[in-house]
């Protein structure tokens, strides 16, 4: 029996030690993985705000021609009226600026997330031009002929549909992006928990494994001294 014990003794002190292996190992694993899914969870969250910024500067850009757009018939209406002409044309002006500098933080912004940014470049030279196309239309007009302002309106009618639909399908581009970004960091993140589980009932199985083990040695050497021991 004092064999008996000793053995069981140092089956216990192994299994012991291993239990303890195989839970630092599996907790070392699980936190490794947390940190990765944290790390990848910061990344998708920073390439969605990327692109949320990108949008946002787009939209600022859509507004700013819309107001420039209006000031600049607002401009025209009040031709006769100094005061007011020339608050809207400082109004078209500043629109302008405001347009551009919508698009040179849209371009920032792609730069940021690694994207080609020629088709910012582009709406850039399509404001610029039409921008062009109000000043000439603009220098026709005479202030003491109201009549004429509406003949230099017509100058530029639809001259800004084509920028207009330009910049809403980038933005509409962008969008697309942006779901796509977002379905794709829901599906590694269901993929990544999906490993931590696996991870946890892998360390589950391997420590009843090992209990299992331990019991059956346990079981086997009582028999054995039971068989051994004499009869009393």
């Amino acid at each position: 029996m004092s064999r008996l014990s000793r053995d069981l003794s140092r089956l216990s002190r192994t299994f012991t030690i291993f239990l303890a292996v195989v839970t630092v190992v599996s907790a070392f694993g699980g936190y490794q993985l947390y940190r990765l899914i944290y790390q990848m969870n910061d990344f998708s969250l920073q390439r969605a705000d990327q692109l949320l910024e990108i949008e946002e500067s787009l939209d600022r850009a859509s507004i700013a021609l819309g107001g420039q757009i209006q000031e600049w018939k607002d401009m025209l209406l009040r031709a006769n009226d100094t005061d007011m002409y020339n608050r809207h044309r400082k109004a078209f002006m500043d629109s302008s600026v405001s347009v551009q500098d919508a698009l040179i933080n849209t371009k920032t912004a792609m730069q940021k997330f690694g994207m080609d940014t020629r088709i910012v470049d582009q709406l850039s030279d399509e404001h610029k031009s039409l921008v062009s196309s109000y000043m000439l239309a603009h220098a026709r007009l005479d202030p003491r002929k109201i009549e004429f302002s509406h003949e230099v309106d017509k100058r530029v009618i639809g001259a800004d549909r084509n920028l207009q639909q330009h910049l809403a399908s980038v933005k509409s581009d962008i969008e697309r992006l942006m779901q796509q970004q977002l379905s794709g960091a829901i599906s590694e993140q269901a993929y990544r928990y999906w490993i931590l589980g696996l991870l946890g009932a892998v360390s589950l199985l391997v420590m009843a494994l090992a209990g299992f083990i331990f019991a059956s040695r346990y079981y086997g050497q009582e028999i054995g001294a039971r068989e051994h021991s004499p009869a009393t």
